[in-house]
């Protein structure tokens, strides 16, 4: 990997991180742009450098570095009841990388179900920390209640912000000779 491409992968590990500090918390579950930095950080470097970053940022967090929402880092948080949340994201970064070379709405689609996986696979996390190793019983309603419903319009917003965003952000990379894919 060259270093224009390491350090493309480095910056959008930085960037999640300061998204994910511009954050409102509702509820067990921290309302944050990073839905946004992690499209962004798929469209603007690929599949493979998009999800690559996401995994910088996890482990940034995981060795104690404040880069999670509301400044939290550390094993608790990466494997705590949000931990869906954090394989989610890698997930949707591949995915989001993956859409690049199609046209702008099925884009879009390809990654709204891509954000439906985050969402399974976080709601599914939440519940079984809940359920198993916190032993406080929750329905599946209650966890999708707690941790996905009230996210679904805005991040959906923020999804179709970041595509259209990144895709202009590769067309004036690749004009000035970048190419972080």
């Amino acid at each position: 990997m060259s270093i224009q491409k390491m350090t493309g992968v480095a910056v959008f590990a930085a960037l999640v991180a300061v998204f994910s500090q511009m954050s409102l918390l509702i509820g067990p579950v921290p309302h944050t742009m990073q839905i946004f930095a992690v499209t962004l950080a798929g469209v603007v470097l690929g599949p493979k450098r998009g999800a690559l970053s996401i995994v910088v940022w996890e482990l940034l967090g995981a060795f104690g570095l404040p880069v999670f929402a509301m400044a939290h880092g550390g094993l608790t948080s990466l494997l705590g009841p949000l931990v869906g949340f954090f394989i989610g994201f890698i997930i949707h970064a591949y995915v989001c990388g993956l859409t690049n070379n199609m046209r702008l709405i099925p884009a879009i689609l390809c990654n709204i179900l891509s954000l439906a996986v985050v969402y399974f696979l976080g709601v599914t996390g939440f519940w079984a920390e809940y359920n198993f190793l916190l032993g406080k019983a929750i329905p599946v309603s209650k966890a999708f209640a707690a941790c996905a419903a009230p996210f679904i319009v805005f991040d959906i917003i923020k999804l179709v912000l970041a595509v259209t965003a990144g895709r202009r952000a590769v067309r004036i990379l690749k004009k000035a000779g970048i190419n972080l894919y």
